[in-house]
């Protein structure tokens, strides 16, 4: 059972929700192939959150841009900030639109490619990480479970 859940996390962070049909080829038990996505779902998040945090600090910074190809890095960084139109989407996006999109993440396009988007962006976190939670459990249930009673039971 614990390996089938490891299978099905590590299918998960590749592929995102796309291994849940893939999964019950693994073990036909919904619960299993929740729990397995949760995990996958929950690790690609918590890595990308770790590193978008290191990369995006303020010392990161300072100490990348001594280097010339980190400067570009940071030059384009920044550039996103002071653009207007770049600042007025962002806006709208946390105001309006962030909450469901971090509640359908685990569906489309998966846990590891929006939390990577949500930091280019530069989106507000912590909304983000409140709401994916609840994607992750709650939405992703959902999927899983009506996926195995159309299809596989």
């Amino acid at each position: 059972m614990i390996r089938n859940i490891l299978a099905i996390a590590f299918l998960c962070i590749t592929i995102g929700a796309a291994s849940i049909p893939v999964s019950f080829g693994i073990n036909s038990n919904p619960v299993i192939v929740w729990l397995g996505n949760a995990l996958g779902s929950l690790i690609s998040a918590i890595v990308v959150i770790y590193i978008g945090t290191r990369i995006t600090d303020k010392k990161f910074k300072d100490k990348i841009s001594k280097h010339r190809a980190g400067k570009k890095i940071v030059k384009t960084f920044d550039e996103g900030q002071d653009n207007k139109g770049v600042m007025k989407a962002r806006d709208n996006i946390n105001k309006r639109g962030l909450k469901l999109f971090s509640i359908i993440t685990p569906v489309f396009p998966g846990v590891l490619i929006s939390t990577v988007t949500v930091f280019v962006l530069g989106l507000d976190l912590e909304v983000y990480k409140k709401w994916m939670y609840v994607g992750i459990f709650l939405v992703s249930g959902a999927y899983v479970f009506g996926f195995w009673l159309l299809f596989v039971k």
